[in-house]
């Protein structure tokens, strides 16, 4: 204790420009706060503005256990503020939503989350945090990187992975339930957008992926949710731009991600860092939007790192962690008395979540240890020269042992104790119209995206024209048989190789689907189908313009039906490369690797083709089993021979004829059975359902568990020293 009291003497006397802070500051420099313990009144430090907007807030009745919604002032007018501060920007056309909106109440008891070592759970990550959210309110989690706020926030939202243990209790209208589908809304710090979509169209399609109901409904909905975060102005622009027009701001792009979590219409929001990049002005508006959302009555609790002076003054609540340990819960205005109280009172020219950071940060022990012999233009390095660790201790002391503290028991009694409503599932969309919507959506991006099949026609076309030209004028003589098997390997081999360029288009879409996923808007099933009938159209686009290339310039049979035969052998072989793209990159989920690992199965599959050694002279062991059989170069090859000489008779000499089979047997190895062609047909048909079907796999389980995987490292890493 003697080390706590000289640190804090130390920190007082180094911070003489400070004082409480109901004195410190006049208003026109600051923000508006409301009284600890009070909802109903707004209050600066000396004096309160009106408050133009009243709307519907949340109340515990004295004497009482019950909450009722009121009508409570929320936010107070920023053009209030005098000139002496930063102006804030009005407030856009359409933020005011009127609909509105039952929130419910979110209690967190005694929890605990540690996350699985290699013996056993044993890093504590979140320690034994209290605290509750209210309909109509704000609820900020804030602390430094390493202090366990988004898995506090994904522990009280019921999306841990399970490598996580939870311990203590959550509790929503004082019922200890998971929250069903539909209830609430998630939005993670990075989301997945579809850039070749406008907002309008984005926020439709994943109505109709979430929502039952009839169409027109849905477009009411998407119109409230572009109201609600002030997206009127780009409704009709594209997300991602394109070549002659720069897509939407990081703030816009955020709300948009928001946007789409409000089609359901949640009674709670949860959002992990919705300022993340975003610059002072986009993270005031992005504030302003959230307090006017919450005026709706949904609650709203999301995770924050830093924030200015103007964005701290409309929190309702703070969660204060640092290290997994709460610091403090309560009120704005409470929070700054906390610090004042143990000692460390905020500095009259700094933006409170500043000063909050600056004293709970250990990073900031290291700046100081480096820059010890460093002294600023007043001799010290900085005003805050104490102990961040002994900081911690005296906050933490300080709050268990505060009245605030015994608050936030006895309310969280209260909300405990008393049954509300119980949270519904709103029903979902069927999966036969979430295929059908996936389907749809992705014909109209793969038809405005170039670089998913356009580029590719283009490459394809390009490809067949070069092998075309190189083998054209070969004639029908038994001399061109070995150079044209030679112009069908190269021909196969090298459109499925080129087919690697679609990876990176292939990757978006995965990305896509476990955003999606993770927010139960869409399924592993769904979308396979969807991205398989999306996909048909354009891959057959390819395969007819690049087998007539290929066809009439190497001078093939001139006959209908075995140009289709061609074609449709093609297809396939676009089909199971599709499937092999599809499988790698969701093993991988990464671009570098998944190239790679396709660049090597193709080249081993071209070894094992039979066009170098034939089929039955290649090794056993390895080359002829399994490889030879499960390259699908061995069947399309041997298709099309099959297809081009079967029944075709070549003249040796004056007199002597042989067969096609025949001229072909030292060559390559195919069948004299008439029917041999179409049997490669359905292996090659049973190849492309094979790997849809082990896509499906690794998107069940190996995209689900890596995605968790990745979110919980990041919670780890942000939540450990």
């Amino acid at each position: 204790m003697e080390e706590i009291q000289s640190q804090s003497d130390n920190y007082r006397s180094s911070s003489s420009s400070a004082s409480s802070p109901t004195s410190r500051m006049p208003s026109s420099n600051f923000f508006y706060l409301r009284k600890p313990g009070s909802l109903r009144q707004a209050i600066s430090f000396e004096d309160s503005p009106e408050w133009e907007d009243t709307d519907v807030g949340a109340r515990v009745e004295e004497g009482g256990d019950s909450i009722n919604a009121a009508t409570t002032p929320v936010s107070p007018s920023l053009s209030k503020l005098n000139s002496g501060s930063l102006p804030s920007p009005p407030l856009p056309e359409g933020a005011a939503v009127a609909r509105k909106n039952a929130g419910a109440s979110v209690v967190w008891k005694d929890l605990t989350v540690t996350i699985k070592g290699k013996r056993k759970y044993s890093d504590k990550v979140v320690k034994s945090s209290n605290g509750y959210a209210l309909p109509g309110t704000v609820t900020v989690i804030m602390g430094p990187a390493k202090s366990g706020k988004s898995t506090l926030l994904r522990a009280i939202a019921g999306r841990l992975h399970p490598l996580a243990k939870m311990y203590g209790e959550v509790f929503v209208n004082g019922v200890k339930m998971h929250m069903p589908y539909g209830s609430y809304g998630f939005v993670d710090r990075e989301t997945a957008l579809i850039g070749s979509l406008t907002v309008r169209e984005y926020l439709y399609y994943s109505a109709l992926l979430q929502l039952p109901g009839f169409f027109c409904q849905k477009k009411s909905v998407v119109g409230e949710a572009i109201d609600a975060m002030s997206l009127g102005d780009y409704a009709n622009k594209l997300i991602g731009g394109h070549c002659y027009m720069k897509g939407l701001p990081s703030g816009e792009r955020r709300r948009v991600s928001i946007a789409r979590e409000l089609v359901m219409r949640p009674r709670i929001l949860f959002i992990d860092e919705p300022l993340y990049h975003l610059d002072s002005v986009s993270a005031l508006l992005m504030m302003v939007t959230l307090k006017k959302l919450a005026s709706t009555g949904c609650t709203l609790i999301f995770t924050i790192y830093q924030s200015s002076t103007e964005v701290f003054g409309l929190f309702d609540r703070i969660c204060l962690l640092s290290n997994g340990n709460t610091l403090f819960f309560g009120e704005t205005l409470a929070c700054l008395q906390h610090f004042s109280n143990a000692g460390f009172p905020c500095p009259i020219m700094q933006s409170p979540s500043d000063h909050f950071l600056r004293a709970i940060n250990t990073d900031f022990d290291r700046i100081i240890a480096m820059c010890k012999n460093w002294q600023d233009d007043n001799g010290e390095l900085s005003s805050v020269n104490m102990d961040t660790a002994v900081a911690i201790r005296t906050l933490e002391a300080t709050y268990k042992s505060s009245a605030d503290a015994a608050t936030v028991e006895t309310m969280i009694l209260r909300l405990s104790e008393k049954e509300g409503p119980v949270l519904k599932s709103k029903g979902r969309a069927s999966n036969a119209t979430r295929i059908a919507v996936l389907t749809w959506r992705s014909l109209l991006i793969m038809s405005r995206e170039w670089k998913y099949y356009w580029l590719r026609l283009i490459l394809y076309m390009l490809l067949t024209l070069c092998i075309g030209t190189v083998f054209s004028g070969l004639g029908h003589s038994l001399s061109s048989v070995v150079t044209r098997v030679a112009a069908i390997f190269v021909f196969v081999s090298f459109t499925s190789l080129l087919s690697i360029a679609g990876v990176p288009a292939l990757m978006k879409e995965i990305e896509l689907y476990a955003c999606e996923e993770s927010n139960q808007h869409s399924g592993a099933l769904v979308f396979l189908f969807g991205q398989l009938l999306s996909s048909i159209p354009f891959l057959f686009l390819i395969s007819i313009s690049s087998s007539l290339v290929f066809y009439f310039l190497l001078g093939l049979r001139d006959e209908f039906s075995l140009l289709m035969y061609f074609v449709l052998n093609f297809f396939m072989c676009l089909l199971i490369n599709e499937g092999l793209m599809l499988a790698v990159a969701s093993l991988w989920q990464n671009i570098f690797w998944s190239v790679l690992t396709l660049i090597t199965i193709h080249v081993i599959m071209m070894l094992a083709a039979g066009y170098f050694r034939i089929r039955n002279e290649l090794p056993g062991p390895v080359w002829t089993y399994p490889l030879s059989y499960i390259a699908f170069h061995t069947y399309s090859i041997q298709g099309l021979l099959e297809n081009e000489y079967l029944g075709t008779n070549f003249a040796v000499g004056q007199v002597r004829t042989i067969s096609g089979f025949q001229a072909l047997h030292s060559a390559y190895d195919i069948s004299p059975s008439s029917n041999s062609k179409w049997e490669n047909i359905l292996v090659l048909f049973l190849m492309a359902v094979g790997y849809r079907i082990l896509v499906f796999v690794l998107l069940h389980f190996r995209v689900r568990k890596n995605v968790s995987l990745r979110r919980l490292c990041q919670c780890h890493r942000n939540s450990t020293t």
